[in-house]
Formats: structure tokens, C-alpha cells, sequence
């Protein structure tokens, strides 16, 4: 994320000052010599004396003081202003030292600005617009920051006091400025994000759907976080809502597509994944992991299992329907060969097309028939071979980890029975030994 390019200098308009508004002139003369501590001892006794708590002035004082308290020296070495035509450089390594004593001063800061402007609204908006730009702008960028180490809970904490800052309205001094309705409506989607990211998905929800009615932050992963609430809700209605208008404007994107494919394979609607599956096949003609995936789809539809992963009646088109898994499986490997979950894939469908065919064998009590069916079974056996050995192959390369050892195991455990069946007994007992290591 980029962050703001930031205003560093700031104009506080002159006035004159009397005897009554001393501790007013102390903080100025303290500020000549960067003795933050010491100005702000004043304009705070300043702002709570009788004869000058209803100083704008002091107000606006106090307000600039204490955002550089705020404003954290990474982002700003010093902050520039000008008083009665005097320059001023305040250094926020002095003032940030302050901070421990005041770990409120942007909330102090911004309060201290509404009361200058209450106590005198015609204040020029040239001069206050560059102060409360800057305090928006630093925090802005802060939020950026604790986003990309990952601080979503300061992110959002942040990202919320800048929707206070545009909730001040302050007599809509940001009336027209294009760049600061950006940094709002942005920030109003990182907050959104943030409280989505730390799992506040019921603050983040209201957030995001404000957003969507925003040109401003139309992103597609704006949608995509708004149906895996919906999802997560089991709002079915909303979520078709969601997706049905992020395709409507986003109809190329990947992303969109690809949280519409599973999320229909999450949820068991196998028609309607394979029509997402051609689609993003259409789009993406080349990509190995779709037709994976579309093969894998045919495979359980024609092989389906209830809740508890018990079998099931096979489909009265099971047929077909395995023939349109193979076809795209074989495909997958043409277009990604160094895959080993596609040889695997491959291998483990002509290996349960072995199982079946024993289990046949297995019930016939004629032995000339029983003789017979065995080389129809071991040819099976011998087109899916290849396929699991390449798939170790190719996983001994890559070298085992969490994510593909349940995968490799079950290789190792279908070449262990593809030889023992097959009467290769010799290479039966290496691959036991191999699935005993494992073990």
C-alpha cells in the first residue's frame, strides 16, 4: 500500500497579545527555544485560565502542540508553522518524548481544534485545512503501517479516529478536496479490513457495505471479504447478491471467479462448480490446478458419499461421468507433467478401477471364470502404475512436508497392493518397508 505524501508546513494565523494572555505568549517564546514541554505547560494553564479558556487562539495552539506530540518522528522530523509571520520548527524527537504523559494527544489534538473553531467559526479555512490535512495524512500513513506488520487491531483503532476526523466535518474544510475524500474513503475500507482481519466481522461488515456504494473503494477483494461473511453467515441470498454484482463488475477477474468455485465446492453444489470451473478454464486455458480440481468434481459426483465419508450408491451416469474425470486429469498432466498431484490423481482412478474389479473377481466361485477376469484387473493395474511411481518420484524430489504426506502415503500404500496383487512380491515388501519409515 502507498502511503500519503505529507504536508510538513503548517500557518497558524497572527493575533496580537495582551497582558491577560500571558501564558499564551510564554508558550510562543518557549517554542522560539523548542521547549516543547514547557509550551505546553502553558497553553494547557492557557486554556483552562478564566480570561483565556475562550481564546481560539490558545485552542488552536494547544491543537498544533499537541499533534506534534502525536506525530511520530519516523514520519515528519519536524513540523514547521508560522505565528505572527515568525517561522517556527518544532522537533518532534523533543515533542514525542512527551508522548508517554499524553498517550492520548491525537484525540487531545483534534478535540482542541473543534473548540477553536467553535469558539470562533469564521477562522480561515486556508490556514486550518493544512494543520488537520497533516493530522490526517500522519495517521493515515501510521494505519498503513501497522497494516503491513500485521497490527490490524492498531490499524483499525487508528483508521477509526480518522473517521472521526472527517465526522468533525470542522465546517467542511475538506469541501471539494479531492485527494482527502480519497484518503477518507480509504480509510474507511482499511478499517473495514483491519476489523475483518482480527475476525470483527459484525464491525466489519456495516463498514464494507458502506464502501461498496463508494466508486472510490471498489476493489475486488472488497467483494470477495463481503461474501466470506455472507458465507460464513449461511446467507446464501446475500452472498448470490454479493457475487452476482461483483461479476457484473468485475466479470474478467480471476479472483471473483475463483471465490465462486469454492464456494460451490464447499458447499457440495457440484452442477454449479463446473460451470464456474469451465468458465475459469475459458479464461485460463493453461492452468493445470482447474482442470484438477473439474476432474476431481466429475470423480464425486460419480462416486458420492454421505456426511460421515461412507460410499454411497454410484451415479446411474457414473460412467460418463468418470471418463469426463479422466479426460481432464490427462490433461492437467499434459499441461503440467512435473505435477505429482495429477500423476497422482491419474493413478489413484485406474487403482480404484483395480479395487472394483477385485472385488468382482473376489465373488466369483468359478475358477475358470475367476482366471479369466485376472488379466482384465492387472491391466488396469499396469495403466495406473506409471502414474503413482511418478508421483513418489516426484514427491522424493520435492521432499516431504505437512502438505503432501498424506498424499505421499497413500501412493506408497496403492503401489504396495498394485505389486502385492500383481504377485510382485519383492517389490511389495521394499514399498512396506518404505510406508513402515514413514510411519
Amino acid at each position: 500500500m502507498k502511503k500519503v505524501l505529507l504536508l510538513i508546513t503548517l500557518f497558524i494565523g497572527t493575533w496580537s497579545v495582551n497582558a491577560q494572555k500571558a501564558n499564551i505568549q510564554s508558550a510562543i517564546n518557549y517554542l522560539k527555544d523548542n521547549d516543547i514541554a514547557n509550551a505546553k505547560k502553558m497553553v494547557d494553564e492557557a486554556t483552562q485560565s478564566e480570561s483565556t479558556k475562550n481564546n481560539a487562539k490558545a485552542w488552536l495552539l494547544k491543537a498544533v502542540i499537541y499533534q506534534a506530540i502525536a506525530t511520530p518522528k519516523e514520519f515528519m522530523p519536524q513540523l514547521n508553522f508560522i505565528l505572527n509571520e515568525t517561522p517556527y520548527i518544532l522537533d518532534l524527537s523533543a515533542a514525542n518524548a512527551l508522548k508517554a504523559s499524553e498517550p492520548n494527544a491525537n484525540e487531545l489534538s483534534c478535540a482542541a481544534y473543534k473548540k477553536s473553531i467553535e469558539l470562533d467559526p469564521k477562522y480561515s479555512k486556508e490556514e486550518l485545512s493544512p494543520l488537520l490535512s497533516t493530522l490526517v495524512l500522519v495517521n493515515f500513513n501510521q494505519g498503513i503501517t501497522n497494516m503491513n506488520d500485521s497490527k490490524f487491531a492498531d490499524a483499525f483503532r487508528v483508521f477509526e479516529f480518522i473517521g472521526g476526523l472527517a465526522a468533525a466535518d470542522f465546517q467542511n474544510i475538506w469541501k471539494g478536496n479531492g485527494q482527502m475524500d480519497t484518503v477518507f474513503a480509504n480509510s474507511k475500507l482499511y478499517q473495514a479490513n483491519s476489523a475483518y482481519q482480527i475476525g470483527k466481522e459484525e464491525e466489519a461488515l456495516p463498514i464494507f457495505e458502506e464502501c461498496i456504494k463508494n466508486p472510490i473503494t471498489q476493489t475486488p477483494d472488497l467483494y470477495i471479504m463481503i461474501s466470506d461473511i455472507y458465507e460464513k453467515k449461511n446467507n446464501e441470498e446475500k452472498w448470490t447478491e454479493v457475487m452476482k454484482s461483483a461479476k457484473a463488475k468485475y466479470p474478467k477477474d480471476k479472483r471473483i471467479l475463483n471465490n465462486e468455485i469454492n464456494y460451490y465446492l464447499k458447499t457440495g453444489k457440484a452442477e454449479q462448480c463446473i460451470a464456474k470451473l469451465k468458465e475459469g478454464i475459458a479464461a485460463e486455458p493453461a492452468k493445470a490446478d482447474l482442470y484438477v480440481i473439474l476432474g476431481q468434481t466429475y470423480y464425486n459426483m460419480a462416486n458420492p458419499v454421505d456426511k460421515s465419508g461412507k460410499p454411497m450408491a454410484k451415479a446411474a451416469n457414473a460412467k460418463e461421468l468418470e471418463g469426463n474425470a479422466l479426460t481432464n486429469y490427462t490433461k492437467a498432466a499434459e499441461l503440467d507433467p512435473k505435477n505429482a498431484y495429477t500423476q497422482f490423481y491419474i493413478g489413484l482412478y485406474h487403482f480404484n478401477h483395480a479395487k472394483e474389479a477385485t472385488d468382482e473377481i473376489n465373488k466369483e466361485t468359478d475358477d475358470k471364470k475367476y482366471a479369466a477376469l485376472v488379466p482384465g484387473r492387472d491391466a488396469i493395474i499396469a495403466k495406473g502404475l506409471p502414474y503413482l511411481e511418478k508421483a513418489r518420484s516426484l514427491l522424493d524430489a520435492e521432499g516431504l512436508n505437512d502438505s503432501n504426506k498424506g498424499m505421499y502415503k497413500q501412493i506408497l500404500q496403492g503401489l504396495m497392493q498394485s505389486f502385492s496383487i500383481t504377485g510382485k512380491t519383492e517389490k511389495s515388501t521394499e514399498i512396506q518397508n518404505a510406508l513402515d519409515k514413514l510411519n
